[in-house]
């Protein structure tokens, strides 16, 4: 390290001497004590303290912060025992001792903070090399690297490497099982799926924000169950000329037309299954489409939803 033109070498600091006399009078060797410390401090703002004096900065902090409590315990002391309306003057003067040992301290810390500082940046950079290596090891998604903790113990001066290193990698091991679980999950969801191609499959990937894996799969189940009947009861139900279905209004009346498209990615899964409503519609239609409309009417079955056919003769 390298020297700077001007050392302080730390000396026997001379002992303040207060004498409580009769109020207001206050004496002592206040001016002995304040020459003392105006000197060093004109000595530590030569130094012109740099990050290549640290070993200096050391030496005056401790010396600064040796001085402080010195003049600090004496005031508490003196304070108690002897002053009450001398107070005032006693801690103005203090005050002026006090005023140059905190700047000469905090010239040290300013130095000191820099090296605080490098120190902590050197610790990230070792956390960052040790995310960088197991992340390539582990792979975890954006959303779990970002909880990765860099615990305030990390920063420690007493901390192990080891330790920080070890501490490190279990939080990747946790992460890693919860990630390789939800991925499980959501394979076992798209499987038990797979075979019913009406099911949105996101829809029930998406549960496991709230549910467990079981009750979501217990729950697909079921619809599948659901839909099965419906596709049971539809065979069942004789079929009508879908060619040409329509439900017709009363052509007297204004009546909103709407065109019917083949549904494409649509939920019509519905938890009222036993509560309907029934709208007249009027569908109009290409005459060499009739084949596709009467599978889209086959498709809707499957849904719940029905479609009557009324003739000319059935309108009043």
């Amino acid at each position: 390290m390298a020297k700077s033109k001007e050392q302080i070498e730390l000396t026997t600091v001379p002992a303040l001497i207060v004498t409580p006399e009769k109020a207001p009078v206050v004496s002592g060797n206040f001016e002995q004590i304040e020459a003392y410390l105006t000197k060093w401090q004109k000595q530590v703002a030569k130094m012109k303290l740099t990050e290549e004096d640290m070993e200096q900065a050391r030496l005056i902090k401790k010396e600064a912060a040796a001085y402080r409590n010195s003049l600090t315990k004496i005031q508490t002391e003196i304070k108690k025992a002897y002053f009450n309306d001398p107070k005032s003057i006693f801690e103005a003067k203090m005050g002026q001792l006090l005023g140059i040992v905190s700047a000469v301290e905090s010239a040290a810390d300013e130095v000191l903070a820099k090296e605080e500082q490098e120190r902590l940046d050197d610790i990230n950079q070792v956390i960052d090399a040790h995310v960088t290596k197991f992340q390539k090891q582990y792979n975890l998604d954006d959303e779990r690297l970002a909880r990765i903790e860099r615990k305030k113990s990390y920063y420690n001066k007493t901390a192990d490497e080891k330790e920080r290193k070890d501490d490190i990698e279990a939080q990747f091991q946790a992460l890693k099982k919860d990630q390789d679980a939800c991925a499980a999950n959501v394979r076992l969801i798209t499987s038990v799926c797979k075979d019913e191609p009406r099911l949105n499959v996101q829809h029930w990937i998406d549960r496991l924000r709230h549910d467990d894996v079981a009750t979501i799969t217990e729950a697909i189940i079921a619809e599948k169950q659901r839909l099965q009947e419906l596709d049971r009861q539809g065979k069942e139900a004789p079929c009508v000329e879908e060619t040409e279905c329509a439900v017709i209004e009363d052509e007297d009346e204004e009546t909103e037309k709407t065109v019917v498209g083949v549904p494409n990615h649509i939920d019509f899964s519905s938890d009222f299954t036993d509560r309907t409503k029934t709208m007249k519609i009027e569908i109009t239609y290409p005459c060499d489409l009739g084949d596709a409309l009467s599978e889209l009417f086959v498709h809707l079955r499957q849904y719940g939803i029905k479609v009557k056919r009324i003739t000319e003769e059935d309108v009043f």
